[in-house]
């Protein structure tokens, strides 16, 4: 576990010295939800289920900026392919990048749940926390998808087109539960109300860490 701290600590420290992914996850997700916001101009009585697809729509494009981020550098400079080459388990390796993307990802979700709360005037009160426990499923299984695909797109020249056509599609069963679920908590409905699609956000989770893992060392090791 000395190789994953180490590598996890490398990218927070990066980060905390400039700050670029995360302002550019806060961005992404300011834009795209200050756009929803004027499209869809929900009234009352749809606000929570308008809200909740403008925060899964920013949270999908906002991560797969992140995912691609978090191994830009070491795709530039040789990094990924010392490390690879190195003692260290490839699934430490995708572990490390899975804890980092989740990471970033939940620090600018924080802001675009407030965002949202200010956009589409609701209230800040308890359904905010539920509202917390789809969002952390959602992150985590598309922080996997997303970092798995991002190594894959990664040592391709279409790169940056090659993600979202992979990971959206892909994306669409947890997609459509998190939407679900995340307008339920918006209106008030509890946790027991909602199992059915917290079921399925759980078992996105569990498949895509699971493949992560498993097909690391396939997929960041050059042949």
């Amino acid at each position: 576990m000395g190789a994953f701290v180490a590598l996890l600590r490398k990218d927070l420290r990066l980060e905390l010295r400039s700050g670029q992914s995360t302002i550019a996850l806060f961005a992404l997700s300011l834009l795209i939800l200050v756009v929803l916001v004027f499209a869809l101009s929900p009234t009352p009585t749809d606000r929570a289920e308008a809200s909740a697809g403008a925060l899964w729509v920013a949270m999908v494009f906002a991560g797969m900026l992140g995912a691609t981020r978090g191994l830009l550098a070491e795709n530039e400079n040789g990094c990924l392919r010392a490390l690879a080459l190195s003692p260290m388990d490839p699934a430490l390796l995708y572990a490390a990048k899975l804890a980092a993307a989740f990471l970033f990802m939940t620090v600018a979700e924080a802001a675009a749940v407030i965002m949202v709360v200010l956009f589409f005037n609701l209230d800040f009160g308890p359904n905010l926390l539920v509202l917390a426990v789809p969002l952390m499923l959602g992150t985590l299984g598309f922080s996997a998808l997303a970092t798995l695909l991002a190594t894959i797109s990664g040592r391709t020249r279409v790169g940056d087109l090659l993600l979202p056509l992979l990971a959206v599609p892909l994306f669409v069963p947890a997609l459509i539960a998190g939407v679900k679920s995340s307008a339920a908590a918006l209106g008030g409905k509890s946790l027991p109300d909602m199992h059915q699609w917290l079921g399925i956000l759980i078992a996105f989770d569990v498949l895509f860490v699971t493949l992560g893992g498993l097909l690391c060392e396939h997929v960041i090791v050059e042949e």
